[in-house]
C-alpha cells in the first residue's frame, strides 16, 4: 500500500468540506491501520446512526441460527409470523394471491415483494398505512413487542410475486422478529450475547447512553443549491428515526435500526476480513460465510437490481464483474452502505478494510462513494 498515495483522500474530503462538515475514514490493510482521519466536527469515537449497515448483522444473527440448524431458509415465513400467510399481492385493477408464500431466503435477498414505507404505488401506500398503524398502536399499548409489529406489516400488500424480482423493503425487519422467535431472545439481547460481546462491539445499540450524547454526529441535511449543509430539521429526522436517539426504540429493526462507532464496525469488519471469527472466536463457519457474502439473485433478478457488475445477497452488494463496474476492486469484495452516509467495503483477497461515517441526509451517494474506493484501490 502507497501510504503517501492515500493522503489524496485528504484532499477529496477538503473539497466537499461545506456539503460534508463531519466524517471519519478508516483504511486497514494486511492487518494494519494504514489512514486514519476525522473530518470537521466529528471525532475518531463519534457515534453514528449507521441505518442499513444494521442489516449484515441482522444477517449474521440469522447465519447463527442457520448454522445451528435451528432457522430453514426454505422455510415459509409464516410458519413463524402467521399472519404473512394470508398477504396478498397488488396487480392491475386489486390485489390477487401469490404464487408462491414467502420465505426466509426471500427476506435475506430482498426478494420477498416487501417494501419501504413511502414507496410507490399500492404497495408502499398500504405499507405506509400499515407502519403508521404500527407505531400509534405500539404507544397505545395495543402492540407490545417486535413480533406484534412486524406481525401488522402483513397487513401490507407486495410489489410482486415472492421471489421473481428484487426490491429494498422491510425484509430485515421482519427477518429479526423470526430470530426472536427462534432464539426465544430479545432481538437485541441476541445481538449481545451472539455477536457483540464476541467481537467487543460495546458501544453498539438500538439507542445512545445518555451520558454519551456529546460525542453523537451531528446528523445534518441534504445540501442546497450552493452545495452547503445545515442541521437537519425536525421532519427529516423522524424520517430517519432519529428525533429521540436516548430513547428505547419503539421497535427493534433489524434493517436501520442500530447506532455504532468506527471502532466497533472496525471489529465487525475484521470478523468477514477473517471469513467468520475474530481474534480466535468463531462466530459462523468459513462455509457459512463463504453463503451470506456470495451473489444470491438470478440473472433475471439481476437485471431488476440494476447495478452493473455487482451482485446482491444477505444484504450485501458483492462485486462479482469489476470491469461491468469500471472498478479498480477485486471481485468477491462485499460492500454496504446506509442512507445517512455510512459506508464499509471488505476486500477479502487484498486483506483490505474501507470504512466512512458521516451523517448527512443522502451522505451514501454513489458517485461520492466510488471516488473513495478508487483512490484506496489507486493506492495499491
Amino acid at each position: 500500500m502507497n501510504i503517501r498515495k492515500l493522503t489524496r483522500l485528504d484532499d477529496y474530503m477538503q473539497k466537499r468540506a461545506a456539503s460534508i462538515p463531519g466524517a471519519t475514514i478508516i483504511i486497514e490493510h494486511n492487518g494494519k491501520r494504514v489512514y486514519e482521519n476525522n473530518f470537521g466536527m466529528d471525532r475518531k469515537d463519534s457515534i453514528y446512526r449507521i441505518m442499513s449497515m444494521t442489516k449484515p448483522i441482522t444477517a449474521l444473527a440469522a447465519m447463527i441460527l442457520y448454522e445451528r440448524g435451528m432457522l430453514d431458509l426454505m422455510e415459509n415465513v409464516s410458519t413463524y409470523i402467521p399472519s404473512f400467510a394470508d398477504v396478498k399481492v397488488a396487480s392491475v385493477g386489486g390485489f390477487k394471491n401469490p404464487d408462491r408464500q414467502i420465505i426466509v431466503r426471500d427476506l435475506l435477498n430482498m426478494t420477498s415483494g416487501i417494501v419501504l414505507p413511502g414507496d410507490y404505488g399500492q404497495a408502499g401506500q398500504s405499507m405506509s398505512k400499515a407502519y403508521r398503524e404500527a407505531r400509534v398502536q405500539k404507544r397505545s399499548g395495543i402492540l407490545k413487542s417486535n413480533i406484534d409489529i412486524t406481525s401488522k406489516f402483513a397487513e401490507s400488500v407486495l410489489m410482486f410475486d415472492p421471489g421473481t424480482s428484487v426490491h429494498y423493503g422491510l425484509s430485515a425487519d421482519i427477518l429479526a422478529a423470526i430470530i426472536e422467535i427462534v432464539s426465544g431472545m430479545k432481538f437485541s439481547d441476541f445481538l449481545t450475547k451472539e455477536i457483540f460481546t464476541p467481537l467487543n462491539m460495546s458501544e453498539t445499540d438500538f439507542k445512545i447512553d445518555g451520558d454519551k450524547a456529546f460525542r453523537q454526529a451531528v446528523m445534518m441535511g441534504r445540501p442546497d443549491a450552493n452545495g452547503k449543509v445545515t442541521r437537519a430539521d425536525a421532519s427529516t429526522l423522524q424520517r430517519f428515526e432519529m428525533e429521540a436517539p436516548f430513547d428505547e426504540p419503539w421497535y427493534e429493526s433489524g434493517g436501520i435500526g442500530l447506532y455504532s462507532t468506527v471502532e466497533d464496525y472496525e471489529h465487525f469488519c475484521q470478523m468477514l476480513l477473517n471469513k467468520g471469527s475474530f481474534h480466535g472466536k468463531e462466530l459462523i463457519g468459513r462455509r457459512t460465510y463463504q453463503f451470506m457474502t456470495s451473489n444470491h439473485l438470478t440473472d433475471d433478478q439481476l437485471r431488476e437490481f440494476g447495478r452493473d457488475g455487482y451482485g446482491y445477497g444477505c444484504y450485501y452488494n458483492v462485486l462479482i464483474d469489476p470491469i461491468k463496474a469500471a472498478s479498480n476492486g477485486s471481485a468477491g469484495a462485499i460492500e454496504v452502505t446506509g442512507e445517512a452516509g455510512t459506508y464499509f467495503c471488505v476486500d477479502p483477497e487484498e486483506d483490505l478494510i474501507i470504512m466512512y461515517m458521516s451523517q448527512i441526509d443522502g451522505g451514501a451517494d454513489p458517485a461520492f462513494i466510488r471516488g473513495i474506493r478508487q483512490i484506496v484501490y489507486g493506492a495499491m
